[in-house]
């Protein structure tokens, strides 16, 4: 059931091998897995888009069970949009099937001659030719190749026409028509780059649970926990990720207009608790296990968009469309999103492109003639889905906005300070002038400005309740990584750590693995990865040089809200969370006494 099966697009061979245990034993697997497995397969400053580059898939040891909160997979390869480290998470099916076929990762490496999706049955592998299906949208491809494969019930991945084009913004789609994406950082133009439109999964064997007795008893645990919690629960159902926008507008953290504030005026046309009469949608479950799903579709049934279909949207796609680009109209998110999902792109990151773009139309660094027509203020929600279909198609301005804000800002002279992007990602949909815990997390990120990477101190009780004190943000901040780093390589939802929690979780884990760690024991575990992440980016050139936050966050004082005035000291930041960490302070690479006690002290010289 822990098996690596790595594949060869260039010589369409495949083998499987054994990983060994003490792998599993220091990475557990998802998250930490493909951390491992990218670091010692891939050399360093490989270009992203050549076939040397490699795409890993990886499971954990919650896959294949039916423990709560387990339907997801992990992808990991080197980004295209930031030249630097990157995993993706997606819920579904897939990291189920992978781990039912005897694989806890799949490697693929090189390039196809013609566009290939793969069968993966059980330990047959197939490459079969995609010219059928290049071209086609995520949603119609998906469901093409599970027809051509004639396996019932497997999963399917693939790319888009963006991906096809090589967008550094594209995705890599699964789940089919509820279009679960693994989005950020660009690994549709990888799997582009090597003619590999996509995946069809299916696994058959029985995944063996060390302590079944154990393991029940978890799951009661955690049903218990969630029944408890009738708030977090019931909010979650009925809204999703977006439950507390009006809060986050009044306490002045909703990013908006290319954050040049963290208040929208008209958020109440966006506000999913506002907004459930007029636009209503279905609650649904992303896979298989969940106990309180939080996901939603919808379909408009009026108005300019009307038959638009979206999975979603979540809390991060409103702000992308909504807040960000001071757009107050529901539905025209809705249109953007389905825009997005269908050729295969990010919605945070496309969201920023073009609020970054109204930006510099309103400053007159771009014009009607740059956007063809497009009057592309903030505000403009016709505009605003023009151009997501402009990005979409490469067309005009989507051209350079689909290479995403460092790449645009790049052509644009005087645009750069506010370019809302680190180390070339755009940010999660989080204000963190005045919640400096968040500034910090967004620094230190393996991946770039990501909400994920390392935790959301946004949401932590802590941060909030002193949201602008210095001391003590370092050591939250690496506590929310390593809570949100053995989430996503067990592989469990991160969506409900705050009520299931770490405990919880090494009872789980213990009961899956037959270990009788202790919590620290696991989060020693969540440790060594954050370092391992680290070490790739530094072996790829990064360094304090790129912790860095927008020219915007650290000299442009909030101008209204509860935070008005604040402004992110950064340097100060790094050194309270390099501390932290245990890395250096001038150049923010771990000190060999971090790196030892985690078997990593041997890879500073590599």
């Amino acid at each position: 059931m822990n098996k690596l099966l790595i594949i060869d697009l260039t010589k369409k061979s495949y083998r499987a091998e054994q990983i060994a245990q003490s792998v599993l034993d220091d990475y557990l697997g998802g998250r930490g897995l493909g951390a491992y497995l990218i670091y010692h397969n891939l050399p360093g400053r490989v270009n992203p888009i050549s076939s040397d580059n490699i795409i890993i898939f990886s499971c954990g040891p919650a896959q294949g069970t039916n423990a709560y909160y387990s339907s997801r997979a992990v992808l990991t390869t080197k980004s295209p949009l930031t030249d630097a480290y990157l995993y993706s998470i997606a819920s579904g099916r897939l990291g189920h099937d992978m781990k039912r076929a005897g694989y806890a990762a799949i490697m693929i490496a090189g390039r196809a001659a013609d566009p290939v999706y793969l069968i993966i049955n059980d330990e047959k592998v197939e490459f079969r030719s995609a010219k059928p299906f290049w071209g086609q949208m995520t949603e119609e491809a998906q469901a093409g190749m599970l027809e051509d494969a004639k396996i019932d019930g497997a999963s399917t991945v693939c790319i888009g026409p963006a991906g096809e084009r090589l967008m550094k913004l594209a995705v890599v789609a699964t789940e089919g028509d509820k279009i679960r994406t693994f989005a950020r950082g660009g690994p549709g133009a990888v799997m582009g780059s090597k003619n590999l439109k996509g995946l069809v999964v299916f696994g058959s064997q029985k995944v063996r649970i060390a302590n079944k007795s154990s393991f029940a008893e978890a799951q009661s645990i955690i049903r218990e926990l969630i029944k408890n919690n009738q708030v977090f629960r019931q909010n979650r159902r009925r809204f999703g990720t977006g439950s507390d926008m009006m809060v986050m507008n009044e306490i002045g953290i909703l990013p908006t207009r290319n954050w040049q504030t963290g208040v929208f005026k008209n958020v109440t046309g966006i506000a999913l608790t506002e907004i459930e009469e007029t636009w209503p949608r279905q609650n649904v479950s992303c896979g298989p296990y969940c106990i309180n799903p939080c996901s939603h579709t919808i379909e408009l049934d009026h108005g300019p968009w009307k038959g638009a279909k979206t999975e979603g949207p979540e809390y991060e796609t409103i702000y992308a469309f909504g807040s960000n680009c001071g757009v107050d109209q529901f539905d025209a998110i809705v249109a953007a999103e389905e825009i997005c999902d269908q050729y295969g792109i990010d919605t945070i990151s496309c969201g920023l492109s073009v609020s970054f773009a109204m930006e510099c139309f309103e400053k007159g660094l771009i014009s009607k003639k740059d956007t063809e027509g497009i009057d592309l203020r903030f505000g403009n929600a016709e505009g605003m889905v023009e151009t997501v279909k402009r990005i979409a198609q490469g067309q005009g301005i989507g051209a350079l906005l689909g290479e995403g804000v460092r790449r645009a800002s790049e052509k644009i002279p005087g645009s750069s300070g506010f370019a809302m992007h680190v180390k070339g990602l755009e940010f999660g949909g989080y204000e963190c002038r005045g919640l400096w815990g968040q500034a910090l997390q967004f620094a230190l990120s393996s991946r770039g400005a990501c909400h994920h990477a390392f935790g959301l101190p946004a949401r932590i009780p802590a941060e909030l309740q002193a949201p602008t004190q210095l001391e003590g943000k370092g050591s939250l901040v690496k506590n929310s990584a390593i809570a949100r780093v053995l989430y996503d390589s067990a592989i469990l939802c991160a969506l409900n750590i705050s009520v299931v929690g770490l405990d919880t979780v090494t009872k789980v884990l213990n009961s899956l693995t037959g270990k009788g760690y202790l919590v620290e024991d696991w989060k020693k575990v969540g440790f060594r990865v954050i370092n391992l992440e680290r070490l790739f980016n530094i072996r790829e050139g990064l360094g304090r040089q790129d912790d860095i936050l927008p020219k915007r966050l650290l000299e442009d004082p909030l101008p209204e809200g509860p935070r008005k005035g604040s402004t992110v000291p950064i340097d100060a930041l790094l050194e309270e969370g390099y501390r932290a960490m245990g890395w250096d302070i001038e150049t923010g690479v771990p000190l060999k006494e971090t790196l030892d006690p985690l078997g990593l002290g041997t890879l500073l010289s590599k």
